[in-house]
């Protein structure tokens, strides 16, 4: 599993450091030092040029401890409908942060991208700020995969438009995916592959083409899939996986 930066590295900038301690992406936790929330060795530090070293200073934000973990941890997560992916509570519909005090997961662990309330399925957490940002980037090339129940069975020219590049959301064009029948070989449902993720995209697309989607659960993200993780529940990835997932988001092997 990929180790703590300290065990290969000199001092690190502020920044960098604050990522891997699971605090948010580089740029993220630049915020947290300009208004002065950070502290090394007892001095508040808002110069974001700072180097600290991970194995002598003493970092913390908001006066908890900031420290990087033995190692970088990513856990498969299977969101149930009905959730909402906020780590507070929206009115009546359950937060993640729920699920996480649950999965007995310190507070450092943030999920990765989203799904609708209305979605269930594989959600990645991870306390390592790095590999969240290159996951969630807009050139990210890490497919996703939706197992999609339509209303009506879906033709081939429907199938075709909803992955060939040709519809147009929010005034762009959606990049080309990949569509396949559901091996039980329903004409209503489909797995359906997509490398971006705008807000509501599917059940949009779907809706372009004159279909409705009547049930929507991620199965894989890049090379984790979701297989029978039961809803709620948590699992950590393999060495091998963890691996497969940093190269696919075009993260080097660190170990």
């Amino acid at each position: 599993m990929p180790r703590n930066p300290s065990s290969r590295e000199g001092p690190l900038r502020l920044n960098r450091f604050l990522a891997l301690a699971g605090h948010g992406s580089r740029r993220g936790v630049e915020s947290l030092v300009k208004a002065g929330r950070v502290a090394v060795d007892g001095r508040i530090v808002t110069d974001l040029a700072c180097r600290v070293d991970p194995a002598a200073s003493a970092v913390t934000v908001d006066g908890q401890p900031a420290t990087l973990p033995r190692d970088a941890r990513v856990y498969a997560f299977h969101k149930p409908l009905g959730v909402v992916c906020t780590l507070r509570p929206q009115g009546a519909q359950t937060g993640l942060g729920e699920y996480r005090r649950r999965g007995g997961l310190p507070e450092r662990f943030q999920p990765v991208g989203r799904l609708d309330h209305d979605s269930a399925g594989l959600l990645l957490w991870t306390d390592d700020g790095v590999l969240a940002r290159a996951l969630l980037s807009p050139r990210s090339e890490v497919w996703k995969t939706y197992l999609v129940v339509l209303a009506r069975p879906l033709d081939r020219a429907a199938a075709r438009t909803l992955t060939n590049g040709s519809l147009v959301l929010d005034g762009r064009p959606v990049r080309p995916g990949r569509i396949a029948p559901d091996e039980a070989g329903d004409p209503c449902r489909w797995l359906l592959t997509l490398h971006e993720g705008r807000k509501r995209q599917i059940r949009r697309m779907v809706g372009a083409v004159d279909n409705r989607v009547v049930s929507l659960v991620r199965v894989a993200f890049g090379p984790v899939h979701l297989g029978r993780l039961h809803p709620g529940g948590f699992r950590r990835l393999g060495r091998d996986e963890d691996l497969a997932l940093r190269r696919a988001a075009g993260l080097t092997d660190p170990s």
